[in-house]
């Protein structure tokens, strides 16, 4: 029987696949997708060439407005890891039209860098201009207050990811979405052991996201509608503790890095942190 689904040439998946680098566009993942193989005539694939809208009616995003062709155009495809993929047809409100197109963008925006900027051996004194950007993106509110003086925690989420994106790809951008400041993703770090302390960085981010999610949707805190002193009450006081010590973690780890670097440590004004 003859398929209902608009699905993708070929041509179409390669293409996707090669301007985002064979990396996931999605800004908090960007994992390689194609790499060796044990079979030396072979290689492997985790990556998907996943439909923007929907391929077929019924599916996610699916926009009766778009012609057959168009649905199955490269304007209408998004490279994403397998996880990924799957992430965004799971919450398609989350995952809108309008982000997906936007990770697009900004996946290929820091495909063109990487091959603009990139070299043979990256000197120890552009290792040390990546730590200057990394460092300053991590001057922010959402690493200087407690947890319980943030003013918006949606807020608070939104600066995490936004640190994880420029420390993933050198684009660090306003709430607007307007680039603010730009270098190189941390795997351009040509030093093993800082860029090793980075990609822990981001481990740590990605888990206060993800632990914040399951605190919400448990309603482990609330916002407070008093003069108590502090904006969020935790009825967990040691989860509270966990994303101060986790984002204290974060800049001890990556002072160590400024240390070594020759640079100044991070000494943000706060009044609760110390190392």
């Amino acid at each position: 029987m003859p398929s209902n689904r608009d699905d993708f040439s070929q041509g179409t998946k390669d293409l996707l696949a090669k301007r985002v680098g064979c990396r996931c566009s999605n800004p908090a993942c960007r994992k390689l997708t194609y790499g060796a193989n044990d079979d030396p005539t072979a290689f492997t694939n985790i990556g998907v060439a996943a439909h923007i809208c929907a391929a077929a009616e019924g599916g996610p995003r699916y926009d009766s407005a778009m012609s057959s062709d168009e649905r199955k155009s490269y304007e209408n495809g998004i490279w994403l890891c397998q996880s990924c993929s799957k992430l965004i047809d799971s919450d398609v409100s989350r995952y809108s039209v309008d982000k997906l197109n936007r990770w697009k963008r900004n996946a290929e925006e820091a495909t063109i860098l990487e091959l603009e900027e990139a070299s043979p051996i990256q000197s120890t004194v552009q290792d040390v201009e990546l730590i200057k950007f990394y460092a300053q993106c991590l001057d922010r509110s959402a690493f200087r207050d407690q947890i319980s003086q943030e003013g918006c925690m949606e807020d608070f989420d939104k600066a995490i990811e936004s640190t994880i994106i420029a420390f993933n790809t050198g684009i660090l951008r306003t709430r607007d979405g307007d680039i603010l400041k730009q270098a190189e993703g941390k795997a351009a770090v040509q030093n093993s052991e800082w860029r090793d302390k980075l990609f822990t960085i981001v481990d740590i981010l990605t888990a206060i996201r993800r632990r914040l999610k399951i605190a919400e949707k448990e309603q482990s805190f609330f916002q407070r509608d008093d003069s108590c002193g502090g904006f969020y009450y935790f009825r967990d006081h040691e989860l509270e503790e966990w994303f101060d010590r986790s984002r204290e973690e974060v800049l001890k780890i990556m002072s160590s890095v400024c240390r070594e670097a020759g640079l100044h440590e991070l000494h943000f004004p706060r009044r609760y942190y110390r190392w």
